[in-house]
């Protein structure tokens, strides 16, 4: 390739880099495949696109075509991609230079100091120091590892205000903003954090705040990601509130983004754009990445790796305990021309043989004095697993937040045998008795999948009765049918990438005896 350009200027923003120098078509082309991503759906949707090779790129041209949320001119993609657009000009032997006009990193703007309880490991120390000077990037922690933690030494060492903590569900906030508020002290009392989203509104220097909210008050409508199951209702008071928060959004010199997966929706590269004045940008999760193949979305949001901290590695150091992963075998015939709607509904939601062999291994784990979460996917199919065993409870987005909360604290007292719960339990809630879990419903999503084991491989120990939690029996499902098997097979794929998670099968008679 000739005559592609004399030299490229990257004009670099906290949210956005502006590519300064004439690229040819061709070169051009290739720069933004390698901005983008191929489309997984792309045979299917080229066929009403005419000359279209299959990317989706974060490179914009022009204000009249640009995607952005907020509108630009020229060309330009998001800074987090700035190190692979460097990359690419020097493979192509054009000089590159770049104009820096990131806001200055000026830390100590507030006094923030750690509390006692805040007792780093060697592993979260590392990582916390990483971050602090990469200044953007992905931290991948598998469950278990401590990510508010980490996040809570990066915003003390950082010291700039305002911070935005941005999580995604009601539940996660509250909780967020308790462990942030326990490890973190300013002028020597508790550091009162902030919270925007579930009907609060209370600006701090440093805040837990939903995405939901956040996208609502930058005038962008959210949508759901896959299997939520619950939408967040903002409250009067908070939609007076929007250009305060939407202030925030965009004055914030930090911000930590929990469960970071999501990050490749729409709505969440709303935010990344409207976080015009955020230096510091991290993506928090222990599963960073998308099913959907479009990961690089993720990257373009923060940057690139900062560290990796699997659960093998901390089963090995004794911070999660081992768990053995029993894929119990069953199988139901579908025609050939059946809707997937349809071998859900009857496969896996109103299968009754299915249904009542997970009542049983449920009934057997608590005779074992285990204390078991059943994930399923639909409300239906929660139901009818709540009439089956005895002594169950099912939570689901249709229960109010005090409910959901006072039925989570009643998990980690060891009072409830049983929970049978929707995609509300899939991330980040924190119930260590857990020691039994059932994944009832399925589904495809590799990343779900290592979240939903996360649940139940806490460490816990009980001073009152002199419990010590040792292991944890998890029972998924290798359904033999129409687009069930292929789900069940990516699903062991994923657990196989940890050395330490002990995978066994059942096929036939006798399984939901074993434990």
């Amino acid at each position: 390739m000739t005559d592609n350009a004399q030299s490229v200027t990257l004009r670099v923003t906290d949210s956005s880099t502006f590519v300064i120098g004439k690229m040819n078509k061709d070169l051009y082309q290739e720069f933004k495949k390698t901005l983008g991503y191929k489309d997984p759906n792309a045979i299917w949707r080229g066929k009403n696109a005419k000359n279209w090779d299959g990317y989706i790129t974060t490179v914009c041209y022009s204000q009249k075509y640009c995607r952005c949320s907020i509108k630009k001119d020229g060309v330009h993609f998001p800074t987090g991609l700035l190190s692979r657009a460097f990359d690419f000009f020097r493979a192509y032997g054009i000089p590159v230079s770049s104009i820096d006009e990131r806001s200055e990193p000026k830390t100590n703007s507030v006094q923030i100091s750690c509390s006692d309880e805040f007792q780093t490991r060697d592993y979260q120390e590392d990582t916390i120091n990483k971050a602090v000077k990469q200044q953007r990037g992905i931290i991948k922690v598998a469950t278990g590892g401590g990510k508010t933690a980490i996040g809570a030494g990066i915003i003390q060492k950082l010291c700039v205000s305002p911070f935005i903590f941005y999580v995604t569900s009601n539940d996660l906030l509250r909780q967020a903003q308790s462990e942030l508020q326990k490890f973190l002290v300013m002028n020597g009392s508790p550091l009162e954090v902030g919270m925007i989203g579930g009907g609060k509104f209370d600006i701090k220097a440093v805040n837990v705040m939903t995405v939901q909210t956040a996208v609502r008050a930058v005038g962008e409508k959210y949508k759901k990601f896959d299997d939520e199951d619950e939408e967040e209702k903002i409250s009067e008071e908070l939609q007076q509130k929007r250009d305060a928060i939407a202030d925030l959004i965009h004055n914030a010199k930090g911000m930590i983004c929990d469960e970071v997966q999501h990050w490749a929706a729409e709505t969440c590269q709303v935010l990344a754009d409207h976080s015009v004045n955020a230096r510091f940008r991290f993506g928090l999760s222990a599963t960073p990445w998308r099913d959907m193949g479009d990961d690089l979305l993720i990257d373009s949001c923060f940057g690139k790796l900062i560290n990796e901290i699997n659960a093998s590695f901390l089963i090995r150091k004794g911070i999660l305990v081992k768990p053995t992963i029993y894929f119990v075998h069953t199988k139901k015939n579908f025609d050939e021309d059946v809707a997937y709607n349809t071998v859900y509904k009857e496969g896996i939601v109103t299968n009754e043989e299915r249904n009542v062999l997970i009542a049983n291994i449920a009934k057997n784990m608590v005779d074992n004095n285990r204390h078991v979460l059943i994930l399923v996917r639909h409300i239906e199919h929660g139901e009818l697993l709540e009439s089956l065993i005895p002594n169950s409870f099912f939570v689901n987005g249709t229960h109010g937040h005090k409910a959901r909360a006072d039925h989570i604290d009643g998990m980690r007292k060891k009072e409830i045998p049983v929970t049978i719960a929707t995609s509300i339990f899939d991330e980040g809630v924190d119930v260590k008795p857990l020691d039994g879990l059932i994944l009832a419903g399925s589904g495809k999503s590799q990343t779900r999948a290592l979240q939903r084991i996360g649940r139940v491989i806490r460490t816990f120990e009980d001073p009152s009765t002199g419990f010590v939690k040792k292991d944890a029996f998890i029972v998924d499902f290798y359904d033999h049918m129409k687009y069930m098997l292929s789900h069940s097979k990516a699903r062991r794929r994923i657990y196989e990438t940890e050395p330490e998670f002990v995978i066994r099968d059942f096929k036939g008679e006798g399984h939901a005896s074993q434990t």
